[in-house]
């Protein structure tokens, strides 16, 4: 890529966010000479930015179908593309990531984010709206690239609306970074995810860390002490029930995307298809079963037993075998209990594989990612069905010594090295918390931007050298060189 080039900084980022990933952005294009905003931030956030980028033009582009007159010629102009893509939903069981299957995915789960925890399928109106959503997303990208010319993009997620943009700017071969999970990597190519690292990098990160750091954190995160926040609520949580079924399956939140990362081999399309499907198998079933709730549900803004009961309001049968586990016990108190853990694609697999369990998993995860025999992952229906009714004594169940080992080496590098949340003194934020809390953020990220300024632009250019991942600053400086992540 030529230097100077112009930017996109788009998909969801947030004031705090903004703040840091300038500085990683600086480092990888010093000088360009356009920087395209999907949005205006508040003034500290500008006036940050303007002093990151001295020399560059810097424009908002947040004026798609500002006006009701917009909107109603964009939607007269798009009746075709309505009626093409409502009769594309019917059929979205078609799991290929082609173009036109991943606009797909951005409208469904733009439909399932606007449910309210009553509905366990979006109405036509909501699909609708999600659908011109969509469209407009595709529209700007379309617009940012004809008329500034941008040949870098940094999203800040890969869902929603954000993912209508993401399969666009692919589609036309331009460079692109996201972020998750306190992580930029590269998605301009492929499927990505911020806790997925190749095997060649997870080899090379094992070899240059002390095995007393693995221990120690081990020891450490049994105590509830995790670095990854959602884990340490959940290990926090005072048990209150001593006996727990010996099946287990931990939820994701059902209207949260599941489209981050679009794995083609998974069995099922979403969160709601999936657990829709499981409660069928459990029908016959002959053991009890959890169904354990997100420990966050409630902050990102969603009443997980209500749908839970919603979507067990006809099946007498199974409720007799399900347990809704709404934060009674502990992680650590489940993975030490259970025999069979299933999950879509949650960090559980990986905790459960520590404690020596193979999970079950649905989509790609960051185990499969090193060895897709350290999982249980159905190729289809059937073989999931059977995975479910097998005797959870089973021995297929059972973790090998070398997965638990490696487990333990990869929950490290997830939770100390492919984040920054500690390094810039960030921390996890919710669609539901108070304004306060993300002031809080905002205010602490702002105050380490100083100290690390120089490491965040080292970061940067080592992703302009090709690194598929940013790293912690403690460390980044295990990746070589000669290292090019493919």
């Amino acid at each position: 890529m030529k230097n100077n080039c112009n930017i996109f900084i788009g998909g969801g980022f947030t004031d705090s966010q903004i703040l840091w990933i300038s500085k990683i952005i600086s480092g990888y294009e010093k000088k360009p000479k356009k920087i395209v905003l999907e949005q205006k931030y508040n003034v500290i956030t500008m006036n940050d930015f303007k002093k990151t980028f001295p020399d560059s033009e810097i424009c908002i582009e947040n004026e798609t179908h500002k006006n009701f007159f917009d909107k109603f010629f964009f939607i007269i102009l798009n009746l075709k593309k309505l009626f093409y893509f409502l009769f594309k939903l019917k059929k979205k069981k078609s799991f290929i990531n082609s173009f036109q299957s991943q606009v797909v995915n951005s409208i469904w789960d733009t439909a399932l984010n606007s449910m309210n925890d009553s509905q366990l399928k979006p109405t036509i109106y909501q699909k609708i709206v999600a659908i011109l959503k969509s469209l407009g997303a595709i529209k700007k990208a379309k617009k940012i690239l004809n008329l500034y010319d941008v040949k870098l993009v940094f999203l800040g997620h890969s869902v929603y609306g954000a993912r209508a943009m993401l399969t666009y700017f692919r589609k036309k071969k331009i460079k692109i970074f996201c972020q998750a999970g306190f992580n930029v990597h590269d998605c301009s190519q492929r499927e990505s995810a911020w806790n997925q690292i190749s095997l060649p990098l997870f080899n090379e990160m094992e070899k240059k860390i002390k095995k007393k750091y693995i221990f120690s954190y081990w020891k450490k995160r049994l105590l509830g002490r995790a670095n990854y926040f959602d884990a340490q609520v959940a290990s926090n949580i005072q048990n209150k029930i001593a006996k727990y079924p010996k099946n287990v399956i931990f939820l994701h939140i059902f209207k949260d995307s599941p489209f981050n990362y679009l794995d083609e081999k998974r069995i099922f399309y979403d969160y709601f298809d999936w657990i829709t499907k499981t409660l069928k198998i459990l029908r016959s079933s002959k053991e009890m079963w959890a169904l354990r709730t997100h420990p966050n549900a409630s902050r990102w803004g969603e009443d997980q037993k209500k749908i839970i009961e919603n979507l067990l309001i006809n099946e007498p049968d199974i409720k007799k075998k399900i347990f809704i586990d709404e934060n009674s016990v502990s992680n650590n108190f489940v993975f030490k209990n259970v025999n069979r853990l299933v999950t879509y694609a949650g960090t559980s697999h990986l905790e459960a594989s520590c404690f020596g369990i193979k999970p079950i998993m649905i989509s790609k995860s960051s185990l499969e990612c090193i060895d897709k025999n350290f999982v249980l992952k159905p190729r289809n229906f059937y073989q999931y069905k059977n995975y479910l009714l097998k005797k959870s004594s089973d021995k297929i169940f059972i973790q090998s010594d070398t997965a638990v080992k490696k487990s333990k080496i990869y929950l490290f590098i997830r939770e100390n090295i492919l984040t920054l949340d500690k390094d810039i003194n960030s921390f996890h934020t919710y669609r539901k918390d108070k304004k306060k809390t993300l002031q809080n953020d905002f205010n602490s990220v702002l105050r380490s931007l100083k100290s690390n300024h120089n490491y965040l632009e080292s970061l940067g250019k080592s992703l302009r050298l090709n690194k598929s991942h940013t790293l912690s600053k403690k460390y980044y400086t295990f990746i070589h060189d000669k290292y090019n992540s493919k």
